[in-house]
Order: C-alpha cells, then sequence, then structure tokens
C-alpha cells in the first residue's frame, strides 16, 4: 500500500457511529437485526487508534483489534492501551493487501478506502468479505460522487505546491485568497467553502491525511456496492441517520422519483445527485435478517435513550441538513425532550408521550443523529473507562489532543464540551 501516507502521523479522532449502541440503534430502526452477544469488531487503517481505544474503554464485554500500515501509529496505540490497562484490545503493524481474513461482527474502515489505489481498494473487500461474519457488519467511509468531485480540484492544488513543511499552509492560504477573491471555482461549488472554513480550524496532519496523499478517489456508489457484493456483502443503509430518512433528507420534489426506482444501485446514485453527497458511511452486513414487522416493533420498543449533555428539555427544534433546514414539530419533539430531561426512557415509555406514535423511530433517529440523545444501557465494569478518562485527562494537562472521553452507559464517547456537570455524570469525572 505505498501510496498511503505514513511520513505524517494521523491525528486522534473517535467517530461516534462506530460505537456498538449507535450501530445497533441504526440497524434496529432500518428494520434489520444487530449483531449482539459478546461482539468483536476489528478496524482496518486504525491510525494511532484512539477511536478504538474509547471504545474498547467503554465496553469492556467487546474485543477489538486494529491494524495500520504505520509502525508509529501501532506503538501509540500499544502504549495507551497498556498505560490505561486495556486487555480486550491488539494492535498489529499489517498491509491489508496481506492480512489473514480475521473473523469479527463488526469491521470498520474509516478515511481510507478513497485514499488508496484500486488495488488496495479490491484488498479490503476482499477482507471484509472473508472477515465479517453472517449477521456481521461492515462499515465504510468513503468519498462519493458528485459532491466530492469538487475537491478534486483541492487535491490538485496541494499537489502543484513544491515539497515543504508549509505545504498545507501555503494551499490553504491559496485557496482562501481564490474565495475571496471571486474564483469561478467557489461560484460553481459553494459547498466547497464550507469545507475550506472548516479545513482551515483543522489539526494540519488531517489535512495532509487528506490532500497530501497521491491517490484521491471520490468513488461511485453503485461501484462500491457492486464491488462489496462480489465479496458477499450487502448494502443495508447508512450509519448517518438522517440519510436512512427520505422525507427529510431529499429534496421533497426528488422524493417520488427516487421511491420508484428498484435498483438500489441506481436508487442510491439519485440519491447521492439529490443531496450532492461528498461522503459516504455505508453499512453493509453478511447475510443480514431482516426484522418481520412484530419482531421490529419489539426490538425499537426495548431500546432505551438518553438525553445527552446541553440536550434541550423542551420545545420544537430545527435541523440543519444538506437539503436545508427541516423543522421538528413542537408537538412531536418537545414531550420527547422534556422526558428525556428527567432520565433515560424505553422507546416503549416513549410511545406514551407522542400524539403519533408512528413516527417516534424516526424521531429518535433526528435526535440521534443531531447529538441530543443516544442510546443507552446499565452500566457494568467502569474501571477500563475510568482509567483511560484519567490517563486522558493528562494527556491534556500536558497539552495533548484529546477529542473525546468515555462515557460507558453509552458505549461511546463525548467530546470534552458543554455542560461539566452532565460530562461529569455521563464520563465519571
Amino acid at each position: 500500500m505505498s501510496s498511503y501516507l505514513t511520513e505524517i502521523q494521523y491525528p486522534a479522532r473517535f467517530h461516534r457511529e462506530h460505537a456498538p449502541l449507535w450501530l445497533g440503534s441504526v440497524l434496529t430502526a432500518l428494520g434489520v437485526k444487530a449483531p449482539e452477544g459478546r461482539l468483536s469488531y476489528g478496524e482496518i487503517g486504525c491510525g494511532p487508534g484512539f477511536g478504538l481505544l474509547a471504545l474498547a474503554a467503554a465496553n469492556p464485554d467487546i474485543s477489538f483489534h486494529g491494524w495500520d500500515l504505520n509502525p508509529e501509529h501501532i506503538a501509540r496505540a500499544r502504549d495507551v492501551a497498556a498505560r490505561a490497562s486495556l486487555g480486550n484490545i491488539r494492535f498489529d503493524v499489517a498491509d491489508i493487501a496481506r492480512l489473514s481474513p480475521h473473523p469479527v461482527d463488526v469491521l470498520l474502515c474509516h478515511g481510507l478506502h478513497s485514499w488508496v489505489g484500486a488495488n488496495t481498494r479490491a484488498a479490503i473487500a476482499a477482507f471484509a468479505g472473508r472477515s465479517v461474519k453472517p449477521g456481521g457488519v461492515f462499515l465504510l467511509h468513503y468519498m462519493t460522487l458528485p459532491g466530492g468531485a469538487a475537491f478534486q480540484a483541492f487535491h490538485a492544488l496541494f499537489a502543484a505546491l513544491p515539497p515543504g513543511s508549509e505545504r498545507i499552509a501555503t494551499g490553504l492560504n491559496r485557496l482562501k485568497a481564490l474565495q475571496e477573491s471571486g474564483a469561478g471555482f467557489f461560484a460553481l461549488h459553494p459547498h466547497a467553502a464550507g469545507t475550506l472554513e472548516s479545513l482551515t480550524r483543522e489539526d494540519p496532519a488531517y489535512v495532509a491525511h487528506d490532500y497530501l496523499t497521491p491517490e484521491f478517489h471520490p468513488l461511485a456508489v453503485a461501484d462500491v456496492i457492486a464491488a462489496m457484493g462480489a465479496e458477499g456483502l450487502e448494502h443495508v443503509g447508512s450509519a448517518t441517520p438522517i440519510e436512512n430518512i427520505d422525507a427529510l433528507s431529499l429534496p421533497a420534489q426528488a422524493q417520488d422519483l427516487i421511491a420508484q426506482e428498484p435498483d438500489l444501485p441506481l436508487r442510491e446514485t439519485l440519491k447521492d445527485f439529490a443531496r450532492n453527497q461528498a461522503l459516504r458511511l455505508d453499512l453493509y452486513m453478511k447475510t443480514p435478517q431482516r426484522l418481520a414487522a412484530g419482531d421490529h416493533l419489539d426490538a425499537l420498543r426495548r431500546q432505551t435513550f438518553s438525553a445527552l449533555p446541553g440536550a434541550p428539555s423542551s420545545g420544537g427544534l430545527t435541523f440543519s441538513t444538506r437539503i436545508g433546514a427541516v423543522e421538528g414539530p413542537q408537538e412531536i419533539f418537545s414531550p420527547l425532550l422534556n422526558r428525556l430531561a428527567s432520565g433515560p426512557a424505553t422507546v416503549a415509555e416513549l410511545e406514551q408521550f407522542v400524539p403519533q406514535p408512528g413516527l417516534l423511530n424516526q424521531a429518535m433517529q433526528m435526535l440521534l443523529w443531531s447529538g441530543i440523545a443516544h442510546p443507552t444501557r446499565p452500566t457494568g465494569d467502569t474501571a477500563p473507562a475510568r482509567r483511560f478518562n484519567r490517563l486522558m485527562m493528562s494527556f491534556s494537562l500536558q497539552g495533548g489532543q484529546v477529542p473525546a472521553l468515555v462515557a460507558p452507559s453509552l458505549g461511546s464517547a463525548l467530546p470534552p464540551v458543554g455542560p461539566q456537570e452532565a460530562l461529569n455524570r455521563f464520563c465519571l469525572l
């Protein structure tokens, strides 16, 4: 995998969509049986391992295995695992093209697939097909068309700059100057200005891994679905909840056109055009089990949700989506927010608080996506989470980057921002 950028270490990142309760909730909402029991997780291209380490600390009953080509990444990850005494995780230096299958219930690949060549993408698909257990899930993140095509221009500009330590700053400054001068590219692609603004606030190492790699490939979703299908993996939806709700993520005028298309790859392609999609978080499963109507309803009702730090306690909501602002009616959301403000509640209980229970599945997925609520569970062994969080707090005091703290009741992690009292409660600080 010679195109992989190894001379610059990838910064620590946590992706909430990787957490088992998140994935379980999304799959349940889709009417698909989620992996359960004593799960095993794997991650291809785990970087320095922060996300997988946080999940291991939050979920001591799950085993985790991370692979990365960069020995420095793996050394960092192993060091943190040892210092936090996490016994349910291991890391190995590995090239995906030479890696033997490892049976797992959940396989992750984030920030890699569009930044490697065709042979490596084929190796990723083959590894996933051989490793994901029946009923298991493969989460695949990649750039897609048409929205991702605009950023090939960003990549080309960075590639044209002379090598040097200031290449990222120089490239961002040039792009900003072009935007401010009224360059036609930004007039034609107005969403690129927002991406540029976010890149200027990013860790330069993150920008380097996105834009200094020789490989940079926005991919057609139909091609990815075909490649995964050839390995026995079926597309079931998105790990981004709103993208599974067409009524809230597609322009109204396009919804009927798209709903009438029977071919899945073409239907997903039409959705990408309707949203001008640039990034995807696809979920692929090995022999997914579709839930019968009664089983689906039972699975939904068994879920328990908790309000997250900073969640409103009443009122309507406005969701900022790719197709514009979407209003969440007060009569639906205010009773839910009010009940969750007093503590966790099952979906079965929340049915009593909404005038249209048939909309509750969508409403809870919107609260999940917007960071207002999250699935929760009784906490078991919290010692690993406490050790990990203490270690992260010490890193932070020394000036280290800590993107999240473990919240064991969520089986996930939260950014160290927001109301301190609520954060302390979730993260056991």
